[in-house]
């Protein structure tokens, strides 16, 4: 397996690394749940129609405990949570969720572990190389 990328310049001036360059993934495309689906079922005895299933519902589930609050962990994959963005105030008493609240996003840290060094190795990245984007490479 591998990841293609590319260099992109950074052109935002005010930046301490502006002129840089820096590696860029490349999307190979998109894949949809039921090509998914159509794996999986190769690979096990659920149906097509049970994966899909299956994986709706963990759709509607994630929706129900992350609005409910709740951190969602799901092993091998991943944890879930929902996260606010909002406009600093300067005083407590200034704030109002209505004006202040500018959206709630969710957040997505991937399953890993910490490894003696310090450093986190993520369980989806494990063992992907990367390699040039065709036509990407640069010239010496």
């Amino acid at each position: 397996m591998a990841v293609h990328i590319k260099l992109i310049r950074n052109n935002i001036k005010r930046s301490s690394s502006y002129g840089k360059y820096f590696a860029k993934t490349v999307s190979q495309g998109e894949v949809t749940l039921n090509e998914i689906a159509a794996e999986a079922c190769r690979n096990c005895s659920f149906s097509e129609g049970d994966i899909i299933g299956v994986v709706k519902e963990l759709e509607d589930s994630l929706k129900e405990k992350l609005s409910a609050g709740q951190t969602v962990v799901l092993p091998g994959i991943g944890r879930f949570s929902l996260r606010v963005e909002s406009i600093g105030v300067a005083k407590p008493k200034d704030f109002n969720i209505a004006r202040h609240v500018s959206r709630i996003i969710c957040r997505f840290l991937p399953a890993g572990r910490r490894l003696a060094d310090g450093t986190i190795a993520y369980d989806f990245s494990e063992g992907v190389k990367t390699v040039w984007q065709k036509g990407c490479k640069p010239k010496s």
